[in-house]
């Protein structure tokens, strides 16, 4: 497996699993927070799709992000400030987020992934690798590094969303690992 072909399947299960997090909450389960200071699941969905928005159109493609053109107005964030993702938000500011619907924080987050996946796609090992962007905490960064800052954020903030729900409805599906896996054993078997 090539490096290109791992990132591309991190970001395929962690979607998967965000979505499976996600699906079927009511506004008021989207919304929840164990604390004034802890983020929601729609907050954290709506800042999975915002952080690689960003990433990917601002920092490698240097075009205007989804946000700007038009998800912004979805969301109900105007004016679209490129920099509005949940980073360095306050306990208040967190607290202010307003949630839309399940459905409407998926669209956003797939239309992220697949524009992520879409870029990859253009890619291979060696560009990832050769490849820098201005790092915004300073200093350059090739594309591997930002792409395993990102699968790690995603996967963080995946298991964030994921205990949230269980702190809502409890354990689910017992059985369940991960989405990718089960999709990969239907396939083989």
């Amino acid at each position: 497996m090539t490096l290109v072909e791992f990132i591309k399947r991190s970001f395929e299960q962690n979607y998967d699993s965000m979505a499976r997090s996600v699906e079927g909450l009511s506004q008021h389960e989207l919304s929840w927070s164990p604390s004034p200071e802890s983020m929601s699941i729609g907050f954290l969905a709506w800042h999975y799709g915002r952080t690689l928005d960003r990433w990917i159109h601002s920092r490698v493609l240097e075009t205007s992000q989804m946000w700007e053109e038009s998800w912004a107005e979805v969301f109900n964030r105007l004016p679209p400030d490129p920099g509005d993702t949940g980073y360095n938000f306050t306990g208040q500011q967190v607290q202010e987020f307003q949630s839309p619907g399940a459905e409407v924080l998926l669209e956003y987050a797939l239309a992220a992934k697949n524009k992520t996946l879409e870029y990859l796609d253009g890619q291979d090992d060696d560009a990832l690798e050769r490849i820098s962007i201005t790092n915004p905490r300073g200093g350059k960064i090739n594309l591997a590094t930002m792409f395993q800052q990102l699968i790690w954020e995603c996967n963080q903030h995946g298991g964030q969303m994921a205990y949230l729900r269980g702190l809502q409805k409890g354990l689910e599906e017992p059985g369940y690992s991960g989405g990718m896996l089960e999709a990969r054993a239907k396939d083989a078997g």
